[in-house]
């Protein structure tokens, strides 16, 4: 399953378990299931399903007589055995209750049917046009992840039960019906106008990977060894879907061979839907994706399907061959299908992008656990399964299994991945099994590896200090753990590879951190020219490592690893000096990589002199859209700055290649606040674009714009029968806009009954940016009726966050505008300081409510030509100490002690 970007931002917490959590386990399995068959017809108009249901099973023990099924808000109409028979039952609160007729043994198959009809609210969906949408498609499609199923067909509804499985499905002619594995038979009924499909999955799975989708669609199809890999899509989007999904087959065979089992199944299909819930759902053989994803030739030069329909293609394997058999060993599924499509990345684009989608991961991760809470991966303490669906299941999970594939290397880490999935295919997982697949695969204990990344949680902070010895010829590194430590973030154990580059070349050394502060001596021939601590980023942490400035611009400049270079280009980002400037130009302008420079415009960005502005307007004919959009960003910091501005308006009137590029023009127009900003953007709300980015963009810039005026415009936005990434974006906006505005609580509490999800996901983030505590009752009313997890979820933390909040807007909005007004006048300082030094006129300077005159540089005798110098560095140490102080006090101010389980 793949959350889509931003579902889950969500307000600060310390705490991961939420009051009334309780520890979760798998339920006990009084049998054995065998097969599952599911007949199914609809009533389109009333978004009924009538069924049956029938179960082969096999007691596991002795004096089996009765059995619950999962079977939420159906009509039970009766159940009775293969011969007939009636069966006794109880139903009450979602689960039904079945008396055998009789005490049954183990290895005795008993079969029985259940018939029923239901109205679901979950599971399966029904999407129709409506006056305001009249080109949306009718169709049908389930979602059962993780424990939705059970509002469709009665089953047992948890991941620790595997069975065979068959559907068949009735539905009008016009209109096609995908299911698991291998299409048995199609019988057309043209007297009564529809048409049967039987669908029939010949390898066991858990129930919610049970799917059905119903629609029209056209069918494109390819091969990969003989298997049929099939996309289901609208007509007229056949290009797009070649577009999107076309490297497939591609993936199939390279995720065969890296885990070494065939892909296994009947077919491959993957079927795209409307107001899918989730950005993919891996039902075995045929993958449901969002509409979404289908894109044109314009989007497809900085927007890619691969990332999603890798995921959910390596889930295949993990998830569905391999199944985690308790929720909280989720990670088995999730942390390994986010960590195969980095791979596919790596194989089909090469390290460079592999190593950046792996630091984007480790950056997602940090937010959550900065921004929300920090959580072992395995976790069994939750109000609902999809509690665990965040970034510590997904992103961080993938983080560890790079970190297992440095600590064993490339040879035992697929030898290891091998034997596990040959060993465990077709059954249920948990982590102990990898544990001990790995030693039994390599020999390798890694108890101590799985108790500090997979048990307990957080990081290792290093504090990394350089020293050079001259007469032994040594770099002395020491290296601190400053990370807090308590019962869940231990002293972390860990390898590190460091790189030392001198005249001679680079040599690498491996270095062991066991303890909270250790010093290494490492032979070198002289002084060296570049350090690199964690060479290829392999290592989950947060890295503060102060080196000297001709050391980065090295770096930079000369780095094999794209990881380094980009840290050296962070690093640089700091100093703001002529000659960091000049070298992050360098990068900007000639880099071979987007990922360097996109962060050498963001450092460019954050320092914001002078030449550091024409840097990034140079950067504006970059060719790669990914990296000309952050340079395009980075122009958002030159608020006031006329120049970029017009330049910001000189691209979202004549366009970009790419749609990213003028989405962010217009985001970071808005930042500017420039005079006629307003209207640039009001004019620019007319662009048509794929998934609404420009609209989007807009609506950002009209957020950092705090222009009153544009309330209205997002107002109208909202209204449904708008585009719903354009609803969504103007929702998001409205929160920003109108903090502490009385009205805009209540106009955006109203959006929390809309009817299409991801509007009231984007209502919760608005209402997080509002920071409004009079909102705390809809939201209450809304956790307590909402049925999807992730909604309570967020708006429980939101109230949460709102309680503890109370009466300390005004106190934030002063802190805002104090940061801001700060923010200006150290640019402006150091755009003095670069006048200074690249002149040699003398200045006085203010700074930090105090004086400094500053010499200028002599045109005559050495002495007098580096007087000036000490006075420049103490003023820019000034300014980099008075940033410092300043986000301090900001810390201290908004921060609260955090609180740990």
């Amino acid at each position: 399953m793949n959350f889509q970007a931003g579902e889950y931002e969500a307000a600060q917490l310390s705490s991961f378990v939420l009051p009334g959590a309780k520890t979760r386990y798998a339920p006990d399995r009084v049998c054995d299931l065998k097969h599952i068959k599911i007949e199914v017809s609809f009533d389109f108009s009333q978004k009924k399903v009538f069924g049956t249901t029938t179960l082969w099973v096999e007691p596991i023990n002795e004096g089996l007589r009765h059995l619950e099924l999962d079977a939420v808000e159906m009509i039970i109409k009766r159940v009775a055995l293969s011969t007939g028979m009636p069966l006794g039952y109880e139903y009450l609160g979602g689960r039904l209750r079945i008396d055998l007729g009789k005490l049954r043994r183990p290895g005795e198959e008993v079969i029985f049917s259940i018939e029923y009809e239901a109205q679901p609210r979950r599971g399966l969906y029904f999407v129709s046009p409506d006056e305001a949408y009249p080109n949306k498609p009718v169709q049908i499609w389930s979602q059962g992840q993780d424990e939705d199923s059970r509002h469709w067909f009665p089953c047992f509804d948890y991941p620790n039960e595997r069975a065979t499985s068959e559907l068949i499905a009735t539905v009008p002619s016009k209109y096609f019906a995908l299911s698991n594995g291998k299409l048995i038979h199609m019988h057309e009924d043209a007297s009564k106008g529809v048409k049967t499909y039987h669908w029939k999955q010949s390898i066991p799975h858990v129930s919610y990977l049970i799917t059905l989708v119903v629609g029209e669609y056209v069918e494109l199809k390819e091969d990969f060894d003989g298997i049929p890999v099939l996309y289901y899509v609208y007509p007229g989007r056949e290009a797009d879907a070649r577009r999107s999904f076309g490297n497939t087959p591609d993936m199939l065979n390279f995720f065969s061979e890296k885990i070494g089992i065939k892909y296994p199944y009947e077919k491959y299909a993957q079927v795209v839907v409307a107001d899918f819930i989730f950005g993919g759902m891996e039902n075995t053989t045929a993958t449901t994706l969002t509409d979404t994803t289908l894109h044109d030739a314009r989007a497809h030069l900085d927007f890619s399907s691969d990332g999603l329909v890798a995921h959910e293609l390596a889930h295949q394997w993990w998830g569905d061959l391999l199944t985690c058999k308790d929720w909280s060993h989720g990670w088995l599924n999730e942390g390994f299908a986010t960590y195969f499509d980095a791979l596919y990345t790596e194989h089909h684009k090469g390290v460079d992008e592999f190593r950046h989608e792996i630091n984007e991961d480790m950056e997602a991760y940090f937010r959550e656990d900065r921004e929300r809470y920090r959580r072992p991966i395995v976790f069994n303490i939750y109000d609902e399964p999809v509690d665990l669906f965040d970034r510590h299941l997904y992103q961080k999970a993938a983080c560890v299994l790079h970190m297992l594939r440095f600590v064993l290397g490339d040879d035992l880490f697929w030898k290891n991945l091998q034997h596990y999935a040959q060993k465990f295919r077709e059954k249920t997982v948990e982590t102990t099994d990898l544990l001990n697949a790995i030693r039994e695969a390599t020999g390798k204990n890694l108890e101590w590896f799985f108790a500090q990344w997979i048990h307990k949680a957080g990081h290792p902070e290093f504090k990394v200090a350089y020293s050079w010895d001259e007469t032994y010829k040594q770099v002395q590194l020491t290296v601190s753990q400053t990370q807090k430590t308590d019962d869940w973030t231990p002293i972390f154990q860990t390898p590190v590879e460091i790189a030392i580059a001198t005249s001679h070349g680079v040599e690498r050394a491996r270095i062991e951190i066991v303890e909270q502060e250790q010093r290494f001596y490492l032979p070198c021939a002289e002084r060296p020219k570049m350090i690199s601590f964690d060479v290829g980023n392999w290592i989950l942490k947060k890295l503060d490592f102060s080196l000297p400035e001709e050391m980065l611009v090295y770096q930079l400049g000369q780095d094999r690893d794209c990881m380094g270079r980009i840290r050296a280009a962070e690093g640089l980002g700091k100093t703001g000096s002529p000659q960091a400037v000049k070298a992050l130009r360098q990068a900007l302008l000639r880099d071979p990589f987007w990922g360097v420079q996109a962060a050498a415009a963001k450092a460019l960005g954050n320092w914001g002199t002078n030449s550091a502005r024409e840097a990034l307007m140079a950067g504006l004919e970059i060719e790669h859209p990914k990296a000309r959009r952050a340079v395009v960003r980075a122009l958002g910091e030159f608020k006031n700055d006329e120049s970029v501005a017009e330049k910001l308006v000189e691209i979202l009137r004549r366009g970009d290649a790419s749609y990213y590029v003028e989405a962010e023009a217009a985001t970071s127009l808005g930042k500017t606040r420039f005079s006629r900003a307003f209207e640039e953007l009001k004019q620019a709300l007319a662009k048509d674009s794929f998934n609404e980015v420009i609209r989007a963009g807009v609506f950002e810039g009209f957020s950092h714009l705090r222009d009153e005026r544009a309330i209205a415009i997002c107002k109208e936005w909202t209204q449904y029968g708008k585009p719903s990434q354009a609803r969504q974006a103007a929702v998001l906006a409205l929160g920003k806009l109108g903090e502490g505005q009385r009205e805009l609580g209540e106009f955006l509490t109203d959006f929390l009954r809309d009817s299409d999800f991801r509007v009231r996901l984007q209502t919760l983030a608005a209402l997080r940016e509002l920071k409004d505590d009079r909102t705390i009752p809809a939201l209450e009313k809304y956790a307590g009726q909402t049925l999807d997890g992730r909604e309570k979820r967020l708006s429980r933390e939101l109230i949460l966050k709102l309680k503890e909040g109370q009466n300390r807007s005004e106190e934030i909005k002063k802190l805002r505008e104090d940061l801001e007004k700060f923010s200006q006048e150290n640019r402006q300082m150091r755009d003095r300081l670069e006048r200074l030094e690249s002149s040699g006129q003398k200045s006085t300077l203010a700074t930090n409510g105090h004086e400094m005159t500053v010499p200028a540089r002599a045109s005559v005798g050495p002495m007098k030509k580096m007087s000036a110098k000490p006075k420049v560095k103490a003023l820019r140490s000034e300014i980099s100490k008075s940033r410092v102080n300043k986000a301090n006090r900001a810390k201290k101010t908004v921060k609260r002690k955090p609180r740990r389980k």
